[in-house]
């Protein structure tokens, strides 16, 4: 990237306070930042364009005059810790271990199982289009999987597809200034008198136009209900156990603001149910006891696996019950979402799954021999984190293993 545009992301986009009613804020903070940290005025800086590719103000790539090539390209600019670069295969820093997963992943092809298949890198996760980072539109699909009731086509995905950087709340309004994030529930309180807080993890929410690269897109879903993890301002800490998103509902129905009919029941789509409904019932004792392949000794109060989360059934962010450090495990009202097997951006395994479902003994994945393979996992190998004949994680409420 040009210099100049890696001075303005530093100075101006990096995650800076500014004022608003006296309290010192995130960049972002569950709404718009200010607008120089993402655009340029006049495509000028001591003497050069800003917008790469581009002479006059508003043409050619970027006609949104955003500091980077394309939307997510200045998204990355700032967030480059969900595209760590490990071209030379070299340990990064535990903090690059975000939830949503790596999109370092949609440009590898990794080895699939020990029989010499392979996972194209497309087929990683979503192709967020990020020219300055060499993320280009899938290669295989031309829209997104649904049931066609919705068709949001490749050629349009970014990171703003799914997140609104100007943060609104609904059908592109707010209607109360945003005073604080939406990402930590009870964690942060109460709103100020006169203010509401942004949706979790700036969602676009209901009304959103998926980046506004169509016409006729439109979001019937609300943002889910969820805590994020918390780390110093800026940081990126590592995912774990005791530190972790907790999931309270809606996540599923909102991926179906693009992935219409995934939703459906199982038993009529001949898909795995994942929405506010889909319970676990009787699954969640199993969830709760088990602790490995052969290994029923888990409790309840210590069953939380950032593998394999889920939504608690809360409704409301503020109410009591969503936390970031909790281990406690599902009970009979909890339910199974989209996250619940795949992460949100990309990972090393094929469909951004959480795991590996190519290998009986996900102990074993070929990819764990690869220089880089430490980085599949978060960080750990699953016959560390459970045991060396650890199977699939969808035992971790089947239990068939």
């Amino acid at each position: 990237m040009k210099g100049v545009k890696v001075f303005l992301i530093i100075a101006l986009g990096a995650l800076v306070s500014f004022g608003l009613s006296g309290t010192a804020l995130a960049f972002h903070a569950g709404g718009v930042a200010h607008c120089d940290g993402c655009h340029t005025m006049h495509n000028s800086q001591d003497g050069g364009t800003v917008i790469p590719g581009t002479t006059t103000v508003g043409t050619g790539i970027n006609s949104f005059l955003l500091v980077g090539s394309d939307p997510s390209s200045t998204c990355l600019s700032c967030h480059v810790n969900i595209y760590r670069s490990l071209s030379d295969g070299s340990t990064t820093a535990a903090n690059t271990y975000v939830p949503g997963g790596d999109f370092w992943w949609i440009n590898q092809v990794t080895p699939a199982d020990d029989r010499g298949g392979t996972v194209p890198a497309a087929a990683h996760g979503h192709n967020t289009i990020a020219l300055d980072f060499t993320i280009v539109q899938d290669n295989v699909l031309t829209s997104g999987p649904s049931n066609g009731t919705v068709n949001y086509q490749s050629a349009w995905l970014g990171c703003n597809s799914c997140h609104d950087p100007h943060g609104k709340i609904a059908n592109n309004l707010n209607p109360l200034p945003i005073s604080g994030s939406g990402s930590y529930g009870d964690a942060d309180g109460t709103p100020a008198a006169g203010s509401m807080f942004g949706n979790y993890r700036i969602l676009g929410g209901v009304g959103y136009d998926g980046g506004g690269q169509a016409s006729g897109i439109a979001f019937a879903n609300a943002a889910p209900v969820a805590e994020a993890y918390h780390g110093s301002r800026g940081q990126w800490p590592a995912e774990t156990d005791t530190n972790h998103v907790d999931y309270g509902s809606g996540m599923s129905e909102w991926c179906v603001n693009c992935h219409s009919g995934f939703d459906a029941d199982g038993s009529q789509a001949h898909r795995h149910p994942a929405s506010n409904d889909a319970h676990l019932n009787g699954f969640s004792s199993v969830y709760n006891s088990y602790v490995a392949t052969g290994d029923l000794t888990g409790a309840a109060a210590t069953a939380f696996d950032r593998l394999v989360p889920f939504e608690r059934g809360i409704t409301d962010p503020f109410a009591a019950g969503l936390d970031h450090t909790q281990t406690v495990g599902p009970d009979t009202n909890s339910n199974v979402m989209c996250l619940t097997c795949h992460r949100a951006h990309a990972t090393a395994f094929p469909d951004a799954l959480r795991w590996d479902p190519n290998e009986e003994l996900i102990a074993h994945s070929v990819i764990l021999a690869e220089a880089y393979g430490i980085h599949a996992y978060y960080g750990e190998t699953p016959g560390t984190r459970y045991n060396d004949f650890q199977r699939s994680l969808c035992n971790k409420c089947h239990l068939q293993d």
